[in-house]
């Protein structure tokens, strides 16, 4: 197999260029990080949320930044380049230019005049926003946005506003809550809304990439440089068309006299590694009421400013959904029990043992007060996840989870998590579904998706004929695991495969690992299509599911086996590429098996920033058809179930 190195200096053997009369000039790309060829250097997330991340960080070096040398020649001009070569359009590519790259901090300083000949030394740090867009630009958000002054302003304006007053009274209808808590959750959305606003730069909102990095030095004669356009020697400007230029396909494809294009001798090599050790942080901008009591016995998840500025982690509080009623059977008890399991049995007699006015009609919860169902282990060994138990008087079944709070565009993202076991010995379902999933980080127009020719259809309109539009942030990726069949609903199969395509899921140990990408039922892809697609990946086939043609997801499914969940841990991992997804598990990094894909050819790829979440959520039944277990008769559970996240590394 090919080393990274091969193959990216492969890649850039197109783009070196120089000039046959003068010798080849010796480019060190980076001179104080060691001799290697790669060079391996983990992202530095200390202030990543507010500052974003930087290579190399000031606590990793002492002047922050890389040094590299070459041979130059008085009165001759140069400028550096770098560019993301794991998660990228090749050059040429019409989408090239949304390729990570960048050059000086500064983008006003072009290419630098040589004062002397001989060894040149410079330094360059690869930093988020390395075009200095105005569109990432909002509010310095170094302090906790939350103030309760401000909350209680807004509200006051609401309710001297008749209008507004009335419109957030009919929300509160629609969403079946209070008016004050409506109110509530208006001024926490346009408190969110502010670090939108302001002229300073959020570099965090397109941060560096993780992957290799390659190095080109670029160096001229002042006659050729008149000849670069100046959107090639400012990277922050637009060409004629309003466009951004990547340098690397420009120098590929402009090769002039008196330029030579050097290739670094060094790769760079980099990973996010995002843990528990430094708590949860308590968004109270996404939280339901205000006055919450904190939980005592859990001091890693707070709202401190130490929280809001080192956790990489912060709860996350679901959407509940009143797609449809739970008809609950009234019963507490645990289905997985060493001493006590729910049986088959009972399962069947579930509706028979109460009448219609003992079922608990209602839907899913989540957590009232941040901190009771996500705590921290061992000083930051580990997230602990809840889903705490019920008591008579008090049924419900509470989903609980977290989300990372540093966003990134692209890479394998592996979750070392110890998910509960999801079926007891008789293969009944505790209920939960599990899930490690992508959501983009921001609804504001910095973080809309790629316009296209066909547009989106916005994740919440499910009218018979819905409007298509480019502007929007939505995207997902989702690995959800639940108790389903390994094949979809009959009828969607045809002839001979209809009637091989059925089984009795009750009677089997398997649990199925189901990968989504909701694509917004964009339609540019030259492979859409409704119903069942097949795909071909890595050996294996994967029936992806379209339900209807402007259902917004595609997704498919694979069988893996309860005992997973035995393990003191597995890996979960998605790999966003920007023309693919795949969906892996594995006991370790280096075991790890393809479970499911998806390609541009049949599902648009998101290109927007997103955050990872982790979560255990009870599901409606009726998600995934045909149904093999009903929630309404999974009882209450008894005790916690209680899951663990030990660390999610990009890469």
């Amino acid at each position: 197999m090919k080393t990274i190195k091969t193959l990216i200096f492969a890649a850039l053997g197109a783009v070196m260029v120089s000039c046959q009369s003068e010798p080849r000039a010796k480019f060190n790309a980076i001179t104080n990080f060691g001799s290697a060829d790669t060079i391996l250097l983990d992202m530095d997330l200390t202030d990543a949320y507010t500052q974003g991340i930087c290579l190399p960080s000031a606590r990793q070096t002492g002047d922050g930044g890389f040094i590299f040398s070459f041979n130059g020649t008085e009165g001759q001009y140069y400028k550096i380049y770098y560019q993301n070569e794991s998660y990228k359009f090749g050059e040429g590519h019409q989408l090239d230019n949304e390729n990570f790259y960048g050059s000086w901090e500064d983008s006003t300083i072009g290419f630098k005049r040589i004062a002397k000949s001989g060894i040149v030394t410079d330094t360059f740090r690869i930093v988020g926003n390395p075009r200095n867009e105005r569109k990432y630009f909002g509010s310095d958000i170094s302090e906790n946005p939350y103030n309760d002054n401000d909350i209680d302003e807004i509200m006051g304006r609401i309710s001297k506003d008749s209008s507004w007053y009335a419109y957030v009274s009919n929300k509160a209808i629609e969403k079946k809550t209070t008016v004050e808590e409506q109110m509530f959750a208006d001024a926490q959305w346009i408190i969110n809304g502010r670090r939108n606003n302001g002229n300073t730069n959020n570099r965090w909102k397109r941060n560096p990439r993780v992957g290799c990095y390659s190095f080109m030095l670029v160096v001229c004669d002042k006659d050729a440089l008149d000849r670069i356009p100046e959107h090639i020697q400012f990277i922050n400007k637009t060409n004629q068309n309003g466009s951004f230029e990547n340098p690397y396909s420009y120098f590929k494809k402009n090769r002039k006299n008196g330029i030579k294009v050097l290739a670094g001798d060094k790769i760079l090599k980099t990973r996010a590694v995002i843990t528990p050790k430094n708590g949860i942080f308590v968004n109270e901008l996404k939280t339901s009421k205000r006055g919450y009591t904190p939980v005592p016995d859990n001091p890693m998840c707070n709202n401190s400013d130490s929280a809001y500025h080192n956790a990489l982690f912060q709860q996350f509080f679901s959407s509940i959904s009143q797609q449809y009623t739970l008809r609950n059977i009234p019963l507490i008890k645990d289905v997985v029990s060493d001493s006590d399991p729910y049986t088959r049995e009972e399962y069947d007699n579930a509706y028979e043992m109460y009448d219609s006015t003992q079922l608990q009609y209602n839907y899913p919860v989540v957590s009232d007060y941040p901190g009771k169902t996500v705590r921290v282990t061992d000083g930051g060994k580990s997230i602990k996840l809840i889903n705490p138990a019920s008591t008579p008087g008090n049924l419900k079944k509470e989903s609980t989870g977290i989300q990372t709070r540093i966003g990134f565009t692209y890479g394998k993202f592996r979750g070392k998590i110890k998910f509960p076991e999801m079926l007891n010995d008789e293969n009944i379902w505790n209920g939960l579904t599990y899930a490690f999933w992508l959501i983009y980080q921001d609804e504001d127009k910095w973080n809309y998706r790629r316009p296209t020719p066909s547009g989106y259809i916005r994740k919440s309109d499910d009218s018979e004929n819905p409007e298509r539009t480019n502007d929007v942030s939505y995207s997902e990726i989702d690995i959800e695991i639940v108790k389903a069949s390994k094949y979809w609903t009959q009828s969607y199969y045809h002839g001979k495969d209809k009637q091989s395509h059925v089984e009795d899921a009750t009677q089997n140990s398997d649990v199925m690992y189901c990968c989504t990408n909701w694509d917004l039922a964009n339609t540019d892809p030259k492979r859409f299509d409704a119903g069942i697609t097949p795909i071909k990946y890595a050996g294996k086939e994967f029936e992806a599911m379209r339900w209807y043609k402007n259902y917004k997801a595609l997704t498919t499914k694979h069988p893996i086996s309860n005992n997973v969940f035995k393990a003191d841990y597995q890996y979960y991992e998605i790999e966003w590429r920007p023309n693919e997804i795949i969906w892996r598990i594995g006991p370790s990094p280096d075991k790890m098996e393809v479970v499911g894909y998806i390609s541009d050819e049949y599902s648009n790829i998101p290109d927007n920033q997103m955050l990872c979440i982790i979560t255990q959520e009870y599901h409606y039944s009726e998600w995934w058809p045909p149904v093999v277990f009903e929630q309404g008769r999974i009882p209450y559970n008894k005790t916690d179930i209680v899951g663990e996240v030990f660390e999610i590394v990009v890469e």
